[in-house]
């Protein structure tokens, strides 16, 4: 996959630091930081974009400088230090540049102190040009400094228009008084983004009624340019899914409450749900070393069971207008079958970057489909310690439901297991799973299902990048995607995959 260049993440930095981190500074000291830091950012984006041509041409101009006084020396003080060839660099790239610019300093530096000691023995004309050599040479010290300030950045690639803004306080306000039914007399008194997640957009929202009430919800919003609208990751099909499972009443899951697809002013869907009690135990890049207690482990392994034991014909009506129904008449092998074709497809019509391990991955999956004639079940696709949230030793919510489809129930147990096996023995996991009424899993398949959890997020991650790159995000957490979550499944799929 394409390596996203230095310039881009500094371009992301500099963009969260002065929309995000600065804004955020309270303390004298931290503004005069962020405010430095901003200036260090800039200089090392010019670095990498700008600077390189004009330092070549600095070291141009100084080379010239050094023969004139390398000549100057021969001519009248042929005791003078020798000169030396300061060597070419790679005149592209600034770090090379820098080094022959230390080089050619050093030099410039020991030539010029032993002239300048030696200019009592020089006459008065010899003096004079000494000194037009030694003002050459300070003012093309000078050059490049004053220069590398003032050169501009290039424009930041251009970002595709988008039918309005991010979602504010005001929009969300007035979306609200359309659905509510309190209507004008609803009053939002907060709206805060909640750090985390990578998929969606997600904020708290606190609001007052008609009765002065107040009242948490939760907003989970889609990017303007999102890393796919494959299944659930569609904000409109995630709402959707969320009401059926809700209303199936077999989890603890927030209420979805209302949904706003293309309303004024607002960039993306979104949609409002009910808030619910509790914290997340971890986040995902921690939750291996993370200290979880034991119950709420094997409370996931209940849930997951039960999870897996919802009839997919109660699904029927969110299968016929945001899936596919042909699922209720699959096995688990067609079904996954079906889903790998189309993830090819969907890849293949391209928007994404060129990424080699996608094709071998796709291509391993397509010939390494288990032999399973059970019937598909809903699978929850991310269903780990940071999507769950536990209050008073219990869990009392499952979120972020984006990544489900129908599938194999050891696709979910797959896809936990690098995690959980860092805090219980997994076969204990998978024991209680079952025993708590979940389906009797092929643990001998688990391989191929965690490749294929891996596949998916690979070709969305893919995009996300590829947004980041191209500049239809300036997103700091898509550094994230690309720094540590990419290759973090990468790795898993291989572990996988690889000499089976």
């Amino acid at each position: 996959m394409k390596i996203t260049e230095t310039g881009d993440y500094l371009r992301i930095a500099l963009q969260t630091l002065e929309a995000k981190i600065a804004p955020e500074m309270t303390t004298p000291d931290g503004q005069a930081a962020a405010a430095i830091l901003g200036r260090v950012l800039n200089e090392l984006a010019r670095r990498e974009t700008v600077s390189a041509p004009a330092l070549a041409a600095n070291l141009a101009t100084g080379r010239d400088i050094l023969d004139k006084l390398s000549n100057f020396a021969a001519t009248h003080l042929p005791a003078a230090v020798p000169s030396a060839d300061t060597g070419r660099s790679d005149e592209s790239q600034f770090s090379p540049l820098a080094g022959e610019h230390e080089r050619l300093s050093q030099r410039l530096c020991s030539l010029a102190a032993a002239l300048a000691d030696a200019r009592p023995g020089l006459d008065g004309d010899q003096q004079g040009a000494l000194s037009a050599l030694l003002l050459d040479m300070a003012r093309w010290d000078e050059a490049f400094v004053s220069t590398q300030r003032t050169l501009p950045l290039p424009p930041a690639p251009q970002a595709p228009a988008h039918r309005g803004t991010p979602l504010t306080q005001d929009l969300l306000e007035a979306f609200l008084r359309t659905v509510h039914p309190d209507a004008g007399r609803v009053t939002v008194t907060q709206f805060k983004p909640i750090p985390g997640g990578f998929g969606k957009q997600t904020s708290r929202l606190r609001y007052i009624d008609a009765a002065g009430i107040e009242h948490d919800a939760i907003v989970r919003k889609s990017d303007p340019v999102p890393m796919t609208a494959m299944g659930a990751f569609s904000i409109a099909n995630e709402f959707a899914l969320l009401r059926a499972v809700h209303d199936a009443g077999i989890l603890p899951l927030a209420e979805p409450l209302w949904l706003a697809r293309d309303f004024p002013g607002v960039d993306a869907d979104f949609y409002i749900m009910s808030a619910l009690a509790g914290a997340v135990p971890s986040s995902f890049l921690g939750a291996a070393s993370a200290r979880i207690p034991e119950n709420i482990i094997l409370e996931m392994a209940e849930k997951m069971a039960r999870l897996h034991r919802l009839d997919l014909n109660e699904l029927a009506p969110y299968l016929s207008a945001h899936d596919s129904p042909a699922v209720l008449n699959e096995t688990v092998e067609q079904c996954y079958r079906r889903l790998i074709a189309q993830w090819k497809d969907y890849y293949a019509a391209g928007d994404h970057l060129p990424a080699p391990f996608v094709i071998y991955l796709l291509d391993w999956l397509g010939q390494n489909v288990p032999a399973n004639p059970a019937r598909p079940v809903l699978v929850h696709g991310d269903f780990n310690v940071h999507n769950i949230l536990v209050d008073d030793g219990r869990i009392t919510g499952i979120l972020d439901w984006e990544c489900a489809n129908m599938g194999a129930p050891e696709q979910d147990l797959a896809y936990v297991r690098p995690i959980i096996s860092q805090h219980i023995e997994w076969d204990r996991f998978i024991d209680h799973y079952e025993a708590s009424g979940g389906p009797v899993i092929d643990r001998a398949a688990m391989d191929f299902y965690m490749a294929f959890a891996a596949m998916r997020l690979c070709v969305i991650f893919n995009k996300g990048v590829k947004n980041l790159q191209q500049g239809a995000v300036s997103d700091i957490r898509y550094g994230i995607i690309d720094l540590d979550l990419t290759p973090e499944f990468m790795a898993q799929a291989l572990a996988c995959t690889a000499g089976r």
